[in-house]
Parts: C-alpha cells; structure tokens; sequence
C-alpha cells in the first residue's frame, strides 16, 4: 500500500498523541511481530516510554487500533463481500443438492428387481 506523497510527515508532537500514550492493557493476547518489528518497537518505547510511559505492547495496540480506524470503510466493505460470497456459495450448494438424482431410489429399485 502506498502512502499519499502529499501527506505532511507528523509533528514529534502529534506521534506522541497518536501512539504514545499510556494504555493500560488489563486483558492480553499474544501477536507475534518478526524481531525487526519488535526491535523498531522497541527503539521507539525507549525514545518517548519514560516521560510517557509507552510500552511496546500499548504502542503496537495503538498502532493498530489507528490502522483499523483509518482503514475501516475497506475493511467492513471486504468483510460484507465475503459473506455474500459465502451466501452464495451455500444457495448453489443448496441449489447443486436438490438437482442431484436421488442414489438411494435408484439403488433400492435395482434391489426389487
């Protein structure tokens, strides 16, 4: 995906809004980033995690939750295509299953044979 050339690069200031805030994280999940992400992470705690008390775990979850705010509309449109699609699929299963001829009628009619 590529970002808007026009899109001013953020203000030290509006990052520290955006991603480093404390966030108390009280339930958690495990997500498993490849150590040069975990690393990036981590570099970018220990620059503002002290004054601000950002950890690696409320950066990432910040970060993300910000992807999924910028990308909702893409995403809820994608997530209704798919189930249509699974709709669709399950009326011709339907669909295939009410025209396939009966095998047991046929078999029970060689039988009385």
């Amino acid at each position: 995906m590529k970002t808007k050339k026009n899109q001013k690069p953020a203000s030290i200031e509006e990052y520290i809004e955006a991603y480093c805030q404390e966030k108390r994280i009280r339930e958690r999940i495990a997500v498993y980033v490849s150590p040069k992400t975990h690393y990036k992470l981590k570099n970018v705690v220990r620059l503002f995690g002290r004054e601000h008390h950002t950890t690696t775990s409320s950066l990432a979850d910040s970060i993300l939750s910000r992807h999924f705010e910028a990308h909702s509309e893409l995403l809820n449109g994608v997530e209704k295509e798919d189930v249509r699609d699974f709709l669709a699929k399950l009326k011709d299963m339907k669909r295939l299953k009410r025209e396939e001829p009966d095998e047991q009628s046929d078999d029970a009619e060689e039988e009385e044979e």
